[in-house]
């Protein structure tokens, strides 16, 4: 996003700092290492407030440990995946600047994964799913902010916050401005519905067209018939800001 001086200056900086989560930023067009003084940094990262005032930060970013360990499936897994955590998003939701991440195992450093609001000018179709990232909530923001100018609230969430015994999508629906649908459904009507869940834990869009607009993971996000998803929905809501 910024060039690939500063992709290979974050990514150097997390390779050394392993185990440790590195954190720096993107000042003037460079990056800038930050000491990460948090009390656990081998699980987060935290910044001196000084560095705000300092360095006036147009981006944030932090490593993610890579290295195996074992799932509670028995199978192995990153220690931290590659995308972010509800504390890494509440803290970019505050800041409101772009936040990256790098996965290193001490050995090999990932790509950045970028993320924050200048995503939802990206296509809203052949997206890749990554969560709290490219999810169903983030087409439902894109679609809105392209089709309607409107700027939806986004929400710190864990990945599978519907199987800790969350509601997110009904308890923050009000928040970012919608409503019960009432009455005849319209293009730009949200659905929510059961995937698999005892919650509804999957949005989309109804298009103009009569299909709907949504993310699945595991799949690219693109229109589908209603038809296939009405046994699943449990809910419309409407934007009446």
């Amino acid at each position: 996003m910024f060039g690939n001086d500063v992709s290979r200056a974050a990514c150097e900086h997390a390779l050394s700092e392993w185990p440790r989560e590195s954190c720096g930023v993107v000042a003037g067009g460079a990056y800038h290492p930050v000491p990460n003084i948090a009390t656990d940094p081998l699980n987060s990262f935290e910044m001196d407030a000084r560095v705000w005032l300092d360095l006036a930060p147009e981006a944030v970013i932090h490593s993610h440990d890579a290295s195996t360990v074992t799932g509670k499936n028995g199978r192995p897994r990153p220690r931290h995946p590659h995308h972010p955590s509800r504390a890494d998003m509440a803290s970019q939701i505050a800041a409101g600047v772009p936040f990256a991440i790098v996965s290193t195992d001490g050995e090999f450093a990932s790509d950045l994964l970028w993320w924050g609001d200048h995503l939802l000018a990206e296509p809203l179709e052949g997206r890749t799913f990554v969560p709290g990232v490219r999810d169903c909530y983030a087409l439902v923001r894109a679609w809105y902010f392209q089709a309607r100018g409107v700027t939806l609230p986004d929400f710190a969430r864990d990945d599978g916050w519907w199987s800790a015994g969350e509601n997110l999508l009904l308890d923050g629906f009000a928040e970012a401005g919608f409503v019960p649908v009432t009455g005849p459904l319209q293009a730009g009507d949200v659905f929510f519905a059961r995937a698999g869940s005892s919650v509804p834990c999957h949005s989309g869009v109804l298009l103009a067209d009569g299909l709907i607009l949504h993310h699945l993971d595991g799949g690219l996000s693109g229109r589908a018939p209603l038809g296939r998803w009405l046994h699943r929905i449990t809910h419309w809501v409407r934007h009446a800001p």
